[in-house]
């Protein structure tokens, strides 16, 4: 019996002896153990630099992903639209009346850039010279009642005044343009051969507030001229 149990003994440390060489390595998911116990060293041999790992708080993890969600939600914002401009003329004037309407306009807005634009026209359809004031104003106010707005101007330097209707850059224009007032009953017109050089007054960019400024100046600063939008075939 004593033989018996030492006999048991040795096989036991000789099968203990075994396992923990590591011979039964395919038998220790049937044993349910393994020799190194629960430390499992080869597990912390396949990390990669495991000193350098960080924990990140939820918080700041999520971040990110709301910042991205966010901008992809929110619709891209439009650049501010420039505010709009008009072009606008005054004219056209002799060389004297430039120099009045631009101090006018200097006067009234001292930082406005404004230019000049030459008139070709050089064929009027006119009426006069008139040499006396009350003779002149008795006649405008003639063709004010056929609805014509005539302009004042001179054809050279120092001569009488003459009613301006109308303006051509061709004789043929203003010849057709005579016909016209006849048949609307203006029999003293006639066509004016017009030497003397012409300019309009410019404000190429002019904004809302630069308009309104420009509609309150008082008429006889620009010479009975007013500004309006520029004409299309020369913007």
């Amino acid at each position: 019996m004593l033989r018996a149990l030492v006999l048991v003994l040795l096989l036991a440390n000789a099968g203990f002896w075994v396992w923990r060489q590591g011979w039964l390595a395919p038998l220790h998911g049937a044993i349910g153990a393994r020799p190194e116990g629960e430390r499992e060293p080869e597990r912390l041999a396949m990390q990669v630099d495991p000193d350098r790992l960080r924990l990140i708080p939820a918080e700041a993890a999520s971040a990110p992903a709301a910042v991205a969600a966010s901008a992809a939600a929110s619709p891209a914002s439009a650049p501010p639209s420039a505010p709009p401009t008009a072009c606008l003329e005054a004219g056209p004037y002799s060389t004297a009346e430039l120099t009045v309407a631009e101090a006018a306009v200097k006067a009234a807005l001292p930082d406005l850039g404004w230019s000049e634009r030459e008139l070709t026209t050089t064929w009027w359809v006119a009426m006069g010279p008139f040499a006396e004031a009350e003779q002149m104003q008795k006649k405008r106010e003639e063709l004010k009642r056929r609805s014509i707005a005539p302009e004042l101007a001179s054809a050279a330097p120092g001569s009488a005044p003459l009613l301006v209707i109308s303006r051509h850059d061709s004789r043929a224009g203003a010849e057709s343009e005579l016909t016209t007032l006849l048949d609307r009953g203006v029999r003293t017109a006639r066509v004016v051969n017009a030497s003397v050089p012409l300019r309009l007054l410019r404000v190429a960019q002019a904004s809302e507030a630069q308009q309104a400024a420009l509609a309150a100046l008082p008429a006889d600063k620009l010479r009975g001229k007013a500004f309006l939008p520029c004409p299309a075939d020369t913007l």
